[in-house]
């Protein structure tokens, strides 16, 4: 009996300290929020849209909140309030977690500069390069921020020219003619010709440090290669694709991928790296399947090969998409018999139901095929996804002509290729 009863005392041990074991790999977030009613918080990872993805949701009670779970790998996180996440406009906070008890305190959103985050290595890592970040560079940038925010308020930021267009855009009566205007806005800034002579000046200034703070980042993270750096290339990868230097985006992958392997953020960089490096005018198309509305499996090789054709990545609930698309019809009928295509695709979430009643409405009649839930990551193999899509001509040989080109432009296009 005695031995019995000290196997048991033993084992309950053992069960207990594992227990407790397991309770301490766990992440444990909790906090408090001050100075607003805010219902939930919500935890957005990289790349995700928080307009449809399943996004970690954490309730608010009494101004309290607690939130425990078990990961497999640090990562990051974009902390926001849900309401001001589904009114379109939030600010975000970045957060680290991993299997730590972290405690956060939460001001109103015009207040986050307030917020203090205590637990986790990574949170105090972010932490103190921020800080080192802001002694070295606020004291330059802020003035010359404060400046164009100043000219902003008394409408001297914009050019005339870029006042005329956004007064043609207050004025326009649908979205097929704020598709027009919005595309002479982004000529404007292409050109140099969207600011004032004022904030050009301004701008001039700013530009040299922020090519300071790339620098100053990019030795942080040669020398720091954790989750904290890894953040820091993939905001460069999602926000700054068009800007990037595509060989030194390579080295630094291979320096990430080499500390942090077998973690997710790997294949995540892999993909987004090669949606930058090949899907621009001269690259060969990607080839990918889809299916359309009758679930058939379409192949897209198998439906523009030897055509010169526009892939048109869009949605139902992209006003400016549907605008453009709008555009093609005329080219289409014009040019269907002549070696001229047009593929859909339609980014949609959880069901066809929308996508199906639009359809019947507009009646596109060239191939639809429907991207349900992102599951063949196309937006992702073209770089737009965190948005609504994007329009690729492509020639005859499979090699990319122009990245949202308007009308006009795939008009002449088809007049010099097939007239």
């Amino acid at each position: 009996m005695k031995f019995t009863a000290k196997l048991i005392l033993f084992l309950s041990t053992i069960f207990l300290f594992n227990c407790s074991s397991e309770k301490k790999n766990n992440l444990e977030l909790k906090g408090k929020v001050i100075g607003t009613d805010a219902k939930s918080i919500m935890l957005i990872k990289p790349n995700q849209d928080a307009r449809f993805d399943s996004i970690i949701e954490i309730p608010i009670v009494d101004s309290k909140f607690h939130y425990e779970t078990e990961l497999q790998n640090p990562e990051v996180v974009n902390l926001a309030f849900t309401e001001s996440v589904r009114n379109g406009a939030y600010r975000p906070m970045p957060l680290f977690l991993e299997n730590k008890k972290i405690n956060l305190t939460i001001y109103p959103e015009e207040e986050f500069d307030k917020n203090v985050v205590e637990g986790g290595d990574l949170n105090a890592q972010y932490k103190k390069f921020k800080q080192s970040f802001e002694d070295k560079f606020n004291g330059r940038i802020k003035p010359l921020q404060d400046s164009l925010t100043a000219l902003f308020k008394t409408d001297e930021y914009h050019s005339d020219k870029a006042k005329s267009f956004y007064t043609e855009l207050r004025e326009a009566k649908n979205q097929d003619e704020k598709v027009v205007i919005y595309k002479k806005l982004e000529d404007l800034k292409k050109s140099g010709q969207y600011l004032s002579p004022k904030a050009k000046e301004l701008d001039d200034k700013i530009k040299p440090i922020n090519e300071e703070h790339q620098v100053f980042q990019q030795n942080y993270i040669e020398n720091n290669p954790t989750i904290v750096s890894y953040s820091f290339f993939l905001d460069n990868l999602i926000f700054n694709k068009e800007i990037i230097d595509i060989n030194s985006v390579k080295h630094t992958f291979q320096i990430l991928s080499k500390a942090n392997p077998n973690h997710p953020y790997n294949e995540l960089a892999s993909s987004l790296i090669n949606a930058i490096e090949n899907i621009k005018v001269g690259k060969h198309y990607r080839d990918f399947s889809a299916p359309d509305l009758n679930g058939n499996e379409i192949k897209l090789s198998d439906k523009i090969n030897g055509k010169v054709a526009l892939l048109d990545l869009w949605a139902t609930w992209c006003g400016p998409c549907i605008a453009k698309s709008r555009t093609m019809v005329p080219l289409y009928n014009e040019y269907k018999d002549k070696g001229f295509t047009i593929i859909g695709v339609a980014g949609e979430f959880k069901n066809t139901d929308r996508l199906e009643k639009f359809l019947e409405k507009e009646k596109w009649e060239w191939t639809n095929l429907v991207e349900l839930d992102r599951q063949n990551n196309i937006w992702q193999k073209y770089g737009v996804d965190g948005g609504g899509g994007g329009i690729f001509l492509i020639d005859e040989n499979g090699l990319i002509l122009a990245k949202d080109p308007t009308a006009e432009e795939v008009r002449m296009e088809l007049e010099s290729r097939l007239n």
